[in-house]
């Protein structure tokens, strides 16, 4: 098999550009897939809306599936490759091409200390692009 061949296809871009939305809006959170802010008493925006500050994977997830989602039962394997297939290419980015002064896998790299929200959502809308130039000069 050719390394084209493996490399992700799909909406990634939008996956990823979705994601860096997400995170503008509802915040960042490098240490889970969603904060969950513990003490509050259930009355935050957070608890109202269903909406959690997020790290890069929770961002792709909401993303994807509309919403935040801990748990990936009962998706459908269409959205299961969707997911895959973004969180592949993001990390495949990260590593090869860098951001924010590291080439490192996605963990790695999101908490590095001193890594910010605006590195993150940089970062997803550089790699959105990067995929757009990949496919645009694949069909070309």
């Amino acid at each position: 098999m050719s390394t084209v061949a493996a490399l992700p296809t799909g909406n990634v871009h939008a996956v990823l550009d979705h994601a860096a939305l997400y995170l503008g809006r509802y915040g960042w959170t490098p240490n889970s897939l969603y904060d969950i802010h513990d003490g509050c008493t259930a009355k935050c925006a957070c608890h109202r809306t269903g909406t959690y500050p997020a790290s890069i994977l929770g961002a792709i997830r909401a993303a994807v599936f509309g919403q935040p989602r801990w748990y990936l039962t009962g998706v459908t394997d269409a959205d299961r490759h969707t997911y895959s297939a973004a969180v592949e290419w993001f990390n495949t980015y990260l590593i090869a091409v860098g951001h924010a002064g590291l080439h490192a896998p996605v963990f790695a790299w999101e908490t590095l200390p001193g890594r910010t929200a605006g590195d993150v959502t940089e970062a997803l809308c550089a790699a959105a692009i990067a995929y757009r130039k990949h496919t645009i000069r694949r069909a070309a």
